[in-house]
């Protein structure tokens, strides 16, 4: 029975992978080489014939070491496309969550310019004109993020109480409002917001669009996907390195990276060099 034993290690003999899945296989492979060449002797084939035959319907030694070694490629392969598609969910989340919190960011510095100009079109103003009414709607129309700005004079609806003043806008008609359709797509999670500023004689109101939705939307589904493909890969690896305990599966979907970094560092102390060189 050696000549199977040897037969079933050449098999593995240059095979990179985990030192106890390969045990077991070969274990397995070997249980099943055994359990031929009883039955083939109990046909009437002496021990030898029986090892020759039991091996050659096992199948040629080559090609069988060629799948076996597919096998653990294929393994390590897909490991290493799961992490590298993590890092990229990460870069893409990252690089998404700070371009939509730029565009907000200049959006509301806009705002407040146009908000200031607005405001010095009507001070000291009782009436609106139709050329201040003209220009406010050239303010609107030179940004790409105002939808709507609606006017009321303060006098009509604004109360005061307690040295500051309420204003009750949604049941009066508005001296001035101007309205127009600018690109900000439901479907996509984009959202608009309304900010409003008042004094003794005007109350503005400005509806502008707003990415806070869809950031939050980009920043929780990407951040989701990144942390389940990771947690993935560092069960697979922790995994091929040595046999994996519950408690760290726990600690990499709690603690993703900084659970990985636990597992590698407290870990690496009970590993060989020659399994550092086999990290993936």
């Amino acid at each position: 029975m050696k000549r199977i034993e040897a037969f079933v290690d050449s098999m593995y003999l240059n095979v990179d992978g985990d030192k106890q899945e390969i045990d077991e296989l070969k274990a397995e492979m070997k249980n099943h080489l055994f359990e031929s060449v009883q039955e083939l002797k109990e046909a009437g084939k002496t021990e030898q014939q029986a090892i020759t035959i039991a091996i050659q319907r096992f199948g040629e030694e080559k090609e069988m070491r060629a799948v076996i070694g597919q096998l653990f490629e294929i393994q390590k392969i897909f490991a290493k496309r799961v992490l590298y598609i993590a890092i990229v969910c990460l870069i893409l989340t990252i690089s998404m969550g700070s371009f939509l919190w730029e565009i907000d960011d200049s959006t509301a510095q806009g705002l407040s310019e146009t908000s200031t100009l607005i405001s010095k079109e009507l001070e000291n103003k009782d009436v609106m004109t139709f050329s201040m009414k003209r220009k406010i709607e050239t303010l609107v129309e030179d940004t790409n993020y105002i939808s709507e700005v609606t006017i009321y004079n303060s006098k009509d609806i604004r109360s005061v109480s307690q040295n500051s003043g309420e204003y009750h806008w949604k049941s009066q008609n508005p001296d001035f409002q101007y309205q127009r359709t600018i690109w900000a797509p439901k479907w996509l999670g984009v959202d608009s917001s309304t900010s409003g500023n008042g004094n003794e004689q005007w109350f503005v109101l400005i509806e502008s669009r707003s990415f806070d939705q869809l950031q939050v939307i980009v920043i929780f589904m990407g951040g989701a996907i990144y942390w389940t493909l990771f947690t993935i890969w560092a069960i697979i690896n922790a995994h091929h390195q040595k046999p994996l305990r519950i408690k760290w599966i726990f600690i990499f979907v709690g603690l993703n990276v900084l659970g990985y970094l636990l597992y590698y560092f407290t870990g690496i102390r009970s590993v060989s060099s020659k399994e550092h060189e086999d990290l993936y």
